[in-house]
């Protein structure tokens, strides 16, 4: 478990592969953002040169790949900013999530706290990101 006194700025991790499903990708698409561009084969070919993810669908792989990362004393997260979708990610891509710590400060109200400041990147196998956002979070100090 990670506490606030584990964390630096500059610090890293980074998670093994994962593989975008044309099935799973589409299926979500269809129930929560069926945009032509992601649910039709055609539509996803003219505009992008194939078929792409939803936006929310890159923030759901992140959060499926977020769990196997070390695991952090956190209390809350306190918001995402910066949100970006750089570039199209596709069926088949393959992808990394890199946790990088930008931002660490004690609670200047509660002393057993720390807030701390989180960038995600999901990066392809191009070493292109394709997804980006800060994420702030409340974490627990280390007991002494």
């Amino acid at each position: 478990m990670l506490f606030f006194e584990d964390m630096s700025p500059g610090q890293h991790v980074s998670t093994l592969p994962h593989t975008v499903d044309i099935d799973e990708m589409t299926a979500f698409a269809q129930q929560w953002d069926p945009l032509p561009i992601h649910v039709d084969e055609e539509s996803g070919k003219k505009a992008f040169g194939s078929l792409t993810a939803p936006g929310l669908y890159m923030l759901a792989i992140k959060q499926r790949l977020i769990h196997s990362l070390p695991k952090m004393s956190v209390i809350a997260s306190l918001g995402y900013d910066e949100v970006r979708f750089h570039l199209p990610l596709r069926p088949g891509d393959t992808v990394i999530l890199k946790q990088e710590w930008i931002h660490c400060r004690p609670s200047s109200s509660k002393p057993d706290r720390g807030v701390v400041v989180l960038k995600f990147s999901l990066i392809n196998q191009k070493n292109e990101t394709v997804m980006s956002h800060l994420d702030s979070i409340l974490v627990n100090r280390r007991s002494n």
